[in-house]
């Protein structure tokens, strides 16, 4: 009884937990050290709150378009509604939003999987399939930007080819693994007690069944535009996050604010991306620049607009499905392989 107790409480409560809170609190400090508090606020009460609102609305808007296209993935699967899909989408927003180690996904998953009975691993397959193919959208953006504005940043050239030779590896390692799934399956009852080999071999595997379903759609064209329009509403988004605090981007540093932006959330984080996601956002304004307290005010409301809207109506969805979190220890393997 006692080792169940500490198992689940070492699910939130571990070194990558830690990690992920001093990360977030390095970057609290680095953008906050200098603080006018005075002006900050003066700079916060110019918030145009008619703009504030309508950048939530597009926001959650784009949950809907993730829904539809989510049907559009799971169709092969099973037929579900919309309505529960996007109940489902907000539920693994609120997840990320409140709890360590981007528990979202896993929430995500597991709601869908106990209102519909489909599988767990299946769900985090087509997931799998999701950011593989919002990865893909949001490159194909970077690599059109650069070609419309060939001065952004360097890194951000060198992001495409970083990302060209992970990409086509992963791929390709996919194509090797699962040409002979016999093999593979035999090597992994080999290699059981090897956690970190039979991880990243369940990482390739859901990746492969999500990319399976994904060959059975009869929607491959509705799921790339509603992909594009996710992303491009994305970043209208931020030129209008700017123009309610009264700072109009230009259509290159709003690129270069949104690609930065996204970058950032990748690295390990307290709930809600705090800390990180404030410093990086500081950062990039100031590279355009913005003043420093200006900066803050713009990074604090750009992060608002999402933690506000996206936690609160998960939070309505998470209640109302009576979610327990004590119930998805089932799942617990393909949280840690989508995570990681």
């Amino acid at each position: 009884m006692i080792g169940k107790k500490r198992e689940k409480s070492s699910r939130f409560f571990n070194f990558k937990t830690l990690l992920s809170v001093l990360l977030s609190i390095l970057g609290l400090y680095l953008g906050f050290r200098k603080f006018d508090g005075q002006e900050f606020i003066d700079s916060l009460l110019m918030t145009n709150l008619t703009l504030f609102f309508l950048s939530m609305v597009i926001l959650v808007f784009t949950v809907v378009l993730r829904a539809i296209r989510w049907k559009y993935i799971l169709q092969p699967i099973k037929e579900e509604p919309v309505k529960q899909l996007f109940a489902t989408q907000m539920i693994g927003y609120f997840g990320n939003n409140v709890f360590p180690m981007r528990f979202g996904e896993f929430l995500r998953a597991f709601s869908l999987s106990k209102i519909t009975k489909v599988p767990g691993s299946t769900v985090f397959g087509t997931i799998v399939v999701e950011r593989v193919i919002d990865t893909l959208t949001v490159f194909v953006l970077l690599v059109i930007s650069l070609l419309f504005f060939p001065t952004l940043p360097k890194e951000l050239k060198m992001a495409v080819w970083l990302f060209l030779i992970v990409f086509g590896l992963f791929v390709f390692l996919v194509y090797i693994l699962f040409r002979k799934e016999g093999t593979v399956k035999r090597f992994l009852k080999k290699m059981k007690t090897n956690r970190i080999i039979v991880r990243i071999l369940e990482i390739f595997r859901n990746f492969y069944k999500g990319i399976k379903s994904l060959q059975k759609t009869s929607h491959p064209i509705r799921i790339i535009v509603l992909s594009i329009i996710i992303w491009v509403l994305c970043i209208f988004n931020v030129w209008i996050i700017g123009v309610a605090l009264n700072v109009f981007f230009t259509i290159k540093n709003t690129l270069l604010i949104f690609f930065i932006t996204s970058a950032v959330i990748a690295i390990p984080s307290a709930p809600g991306y705090v800390g990180t996601y404030h410093y990086g956002a500081i950062k990039v304004l100031e590279l355009i620049g913005i003043g420093h307290t200006k900066s803050q005010a713009i990074a604090v409301i750009m992060h608002g607009v999402g933690f506000l809207s996206l936690t609160l109506i998960g939070l309505i969805y998470f209640l109302k499905y009576h979610i327990s979190i004590k119930d998805t220890d089932g799942l617990k393997e393909y949280n840690e392989n989508l995570e990681t």
